[in-house]
């Protein structure tokens, strides 16, 4: 797992380079980081990464992330409700999401035809993105 992680790593950081998005970089290799380690923790594999740039005049642009696997999905309601209540920060596990939701714009979960994608977005300026 370790050399699948550091290999996804790399892939992403060379992608966001070519992008001129190495601003992001910290930031969207801590979030996949956090992600796939959950993948691989709590999921079943096959495990998947991929990065997309959503690029649109009207809205924001953003670098989504996504991270799958064949397990079942989770309820981010219900991850976010253990948040709010007042033992939730004495949780021993969860931390990943809570840096996954500090770093993103948005975040969350969708069923697939193998499982479910945890996915995270990172908005970035248009002018900083070179096509």
């Amino acid at each position: 797992m370790a050399s699948t992680a550091a290999g996804a790593r790399a892939a992403i950081g060379r992608c966001l380079a070519q992008w001129h998005l190495e601003t992001l970089a910290d930031d969207a290799l801590l979030v996949l980081t956090e992600m796939l380690s959950n993948a691989v923790r709590h999921g079943t594999p096959p495990w998947g990464v991929r990065m997309w740039l959503f690029c649109d005049e009207a809205r924001p642009w953003y670098v989504r992330l996504e991270v799958d696997d064949a397990g079942p999905g989770i309820d981010v309601d219900v991850v976010r409700a253990r948040w709010r209540h007042p033992s939730g920060f004495l949780a021993e596990g969860g931390r990943g999401l809570r840096i996954v939701d500090a770093l993103a714009s948005s975040w969350g979960d969708e069923p697939s035809a193998h499982g479910h994608t945890v996915w995270a977005q990172l908005e970035t300026e248009p002018g900083r993105v070179s096509r």
